[in-house]
């Protein structure tokens, strides 16, 4: 059960009100993210496997989570109020000064491989941002990168509305694409996604929905993702008004 106060905000009913687009579906927010050179292993080969983790995290203000890197790329799309990101190089360069980039609703940001940077709420409302991270097979999740000058590490109300790992996935070869997508259903509304060479990860936030693969009916529950193979054609059918966490690993450059 979803705590009084995230109930409050009204992220969960907000992406799940009646939607006015094409067919009942609407695209809420989007957001890309180019890996140039896809994700590398630490000696600076391709890494040979993806472990793919798909998260809404909210958090009340202030909050700054402690300094770290990744052994991967994190692509984020804000879904709700103003996500401040520190980064500790502005422009990436060993002598930069840090800087905070504030994140609307709607908006996207790429961290880097390796790049040191954290993430916080300086308010004055909550808010709540769908991450992605896809990172070299077996990897921490992150990696502690202690720097003198980032916000001071302090939560408040931090809750991952929901939080999903994909172990272990094939990768593709080079440069790909993390397009995240929040989509809006009414009551019965279908949204038909062709086979293409991207994996796709499809998790409810609110709501209910079925998804038709290959003839077989598979419930999509709230907080539950659903990951669709390379070269899958599949139709999603929501039972009731719901809102979807879309992501693709699409290979190439799709700015």
């Amino acid at each position: 059960m979803l705590p009084r106060w995230v109930c409050a905000l009204g992220l969960v009913t907000a992406l799940a009100a009646p939607a006015r687009g094409a067919g009942g579906v609407t695209v809420v927010y989007h957001g890309n993210c180019v890996v140039a050179g896809g994700i590398r292993a630490q000696d600076g080969t391709p890494a040979k496997a993806w472990d793919m983790w798909q998260e809404i995290y909210l958090t009340g203000a202030p909050t700054w989570l402690a300094p770290h890197t990744h052994r991967g790329a994190e692509c984020i799309t804000t879904v709700y109020g103003v996500t401040s990101w520190w980064f500790a190089h502005g422009d990436r360069a060993p002598n930069a000064p840090p800087t905070i980039v504030p994140v609307a609703a709607g908006q996207t940001v790429y961290t880097q491989q390796g790049r040191p940077h954290t993430a916080g709420d300086v308010g004055p409302t909550l808010q709540a941002y769908l991450g992605i991270h896809l990172l070299e097979q077996g990897s921490d999740f992150n990696y502690p990168a202690p720097d003198p000058s980032a916000p001071p590490q302090v939560k408040t109300n931090s809750y991952s509305v929901f939080k999903n790992e994909m172990p272990n996935q094939v990768p593709s070869h080079g440069t790909l694409t993390i397009a995240n997508q929040v989509l809006r259903f009414v009551p019965h509304a279908t949204f038909a996604i062709p086979a293409s060479p991207a994996l796709g990860y499809y998790t409810v936030i609110a709501g209910g929905a079925t998804m038709l693969e290959k003839g077989a009916h598979i419930a999509m529950p709230a907080g539950a993702t659903i990951t669709v193979p390379r070269n899958t054609a599949v139709t999603i059918t929501a039972t009731m008004a719901t809102s979807l966490a879309a992501t693709e690993l699409i290979p190439g450059a799709h700015p």
